[in-house]
């Protein structure tokens, strides 16, 4: 089952709640998605499979600004977060650790209006880009332990005028760690 919150609503998922998707499901949000784990407390999002594997449910998506995700444990999809005009949006404390599928990036936001993100404390390993982000002016990442044998970028952001890249740990085998184009300060 597919989840559409309508536009300018939010969808909160609470503290210790366990989301399990079938196959061919995901979550397509085009309102606030609002995920409020803690450290003692996870939200995890996984297969519905009694025996799991990378790529059981497709992956969340996002369609509006100001997004909060926090402590989550994101488990055996297809792909990482996707969408387009997340501006503003939090990604905090979220686990991927290699049980996505072999073409998973981690967070992929295209077409612009992805300014003012926040990626902190994340420890994610997937197989192809953590980060990819257009238009991402203002956006910070800091104290994240990533992990990627792509070949490429293991970050890239367009338009990133006046980001803080702080702290992080980038392993693997990337061409490059972090690429910001088209960005001063």
């Amino acid at each position: 089952i597919m989840l559409y919150p309508n536009g300018g609503e939010t969808l909160t998922i609470d503290a210790g709640v366990k989301v399990k998707f079938s196959a061919g499901t995901g979550l397509f949000c085009d309102g606030q998605l609002q995920v409020n784990g803690t450290a003692d407390n996870l939200v995890i999002f996984t297969s519905r499979e009694p025996t799991p594997n990378p790529g059981d449910w497709t992956n969340v998506q996002l369609y509006a600004e100001n997004n909060f995700i926090s402590y989550l444990d994101y488990e055996y999809a297809d792909n990482g977060f996707t969408g387009n005009s997340v501006s503003g949006s939090t990604f905090d404390n979220i686990y991927m650790g290699g049980s996505l599928s072999l073409n998973a990036d981690a967070f992929y936001f295209d077409n612009s209006n992805s300014s003012n993100l926040t990626f902190t404390y994340n420890e994610i390993f997937v197989a192809n880009q953590i980060i990819y982000a257009e238009d991402a002016d203002g956006s910070t990442v800091s104290g994240n332990t990533f992990g990627t044998s792509y070949g490429g970028y293991a970050i890239e952001m367009s338009d990133c005028d006046n980001c803080s890249f702080d702290n992080n740990t980038i392993t693997g085998r990337p061409n490059t760690c972090i690429y910001a184009y088209n960005a001063t300060n």
